[in-house]
């Protein structure tokens, strides 16, 4: 097949490769996989990663906010999507973007639309508090609606999605969850890992981008009750969580004992995690998160690490026992606590990840395609 993909970003320079990364380098060994690639000047001096798929650069009007870089480039990318579509031949478009894949509706394709997060909601967290933040949800919602009545068909990632989806009229849809590269993201020795990157004593580790979706802060809140030190993986992408976070954690009195690294490249991340007694995945409470089960939980499995998340609905459905949760405060520091205890094996941990591995669910999302054909 010659399949269009129009990802949610920047394909090689965001800080953290997203499912669509991890399928399509796997779909790229027997199929001809082309990339509207997204330049977004937030990630313009990124180190890019490599790649197996042809890129195809797409936008010229270079803006700061994503919301209005696309706008401002919607007609810019239609005449792309055209273009690729004539010249290339190709059989199928899979889109996980708003306006370029409400555009690519005009060029007469069959569409495969990866809903792989509650859109509407994701767009409005950047805007926090604001009436933007409101008018955002609402026409990234009615644009969303459209797309997915217009697919061929639709991929999502959990089954409390589809039956959302179901809410609204969408009943074309295929499951397939994300995963992980367990062939890349290995457990190291943990001494070692700590020794290598300064650590010392218990480390609570959360991997991921530091935006208001995240609940930093009662991880911050528990730093005063645990004898622990939290390594911060990841970087702000487009507000100021961190530094709220920050700031926070100095008023506590705990700022020293939190590391926040930035962006790492995704190749050294295996060590960042071997490095973590725990992973976290801790979530505020909003649709995006219950109904969404995130790459970072499967990466710390992968490195048989265990994972403390908040309770979230489609995670004990697809995890159930294999991770730990917590409901508030007070469960948070018991169940660190009862972890730091009693460990359990690594290798239980990477054998749940195992059944997540990106190439047994790159071959699903290659029928789901066929078929859409």
């Amino acid at each position: 097949m010659k399949i269009l993909v129009i990802p949610t970003t920047d394909w090689i320079r965001h800080p953290f490769p997203n499912r669509l990364n991890f399928i399509f380098d796997i779909l790229s060994e027997r199929h001809d996989i082309y990339v509207l690639h997204f330049q977004l000047l937030r990630f313009r001096d990124n180190e890019p990663r490599s790649t197996s798929c042809r890129l195809i650069p797409a936008g010229c009007i270079d803006l700061e906010d994503p919301s209005l870089y696309y706008i401002s480039n919607s007609f810019i990318h239609l005449l792309k999507i055209r273009q690729v579509v004539k010249e290339e031949g190709i059989d199928v478009i899979l889109s996980a973007n708003v306006i370029p894949s409400f555009m690519a509706n005009l060029v007469g394709v069959p569409i495969v639309f990866d809903y792989l997060d509650h859109l509407e909601e994701s767009a409005s967290i950047y805007y926090p508090n604001s009436l933007l933040g409101r008018l955002v949800k609402g026409v990234v919602g009615r644009i969303s609606r459209y797309n997915l009545h217009h697919a061929t068909l639709v991929i999502t990632l959990t089954q409390e999605l589809k039956g959302y989806l179901g809410g609204i009229g969408v009943d074309r849809v295929r499951i397939i969850p994300n995963g992980v590269d367990t062939s890349l993201l290995l457990p190291l020795p943990k001494d070692r890992a700590k020794r290598d990157l300064g650590l010392e004593g218990p480390v609570l580790g959360y991997v991921g981008s530091l935006e208001y979706w995240v609940d930093l802060e009662m991880v911050v809140q528990a730093l005063t009750r645990l004898d622990v030190v939290l390594l911060v993986v990841g970087p702000s992408l487009f507000t100021d969580y961190e530094e709220r976070i920050k700031e926070m954690a100095e008023d506590l009195g705990v700022l020293d004992r939190i590391v926040f690294t930035g962006a790492v490249p995704y190749a050294d991340l295996g060590r960042y995690i071997s490095a973590m007694d725990i992973g976290l995945n801790p979530l505020k409470m909003m649709i995006k998160n219950e109904y969404v089960v995130g790459g970072k939980v499967f990466n710390y499995l992968s490195c048989g690490r265990p994972v403390l998340s908040s309770r979230m609905v489609s995670l004990e459905r697809l995890l159930g026992d294999g991770l730990y949760y917590y409901d508030d405060l007070d469960d948070f520091v018991s169940q660190v606590n009862r972890i730091l205890r009693s460990p359990p094996p690594v290798d239980e941990e990477r054998s749940l990840a195992k059944k997540f591995d990106w190439r047994d669910l790159a071959g699903q999302y290659e029928k789901v395609l066929r078929s859409a054909v």
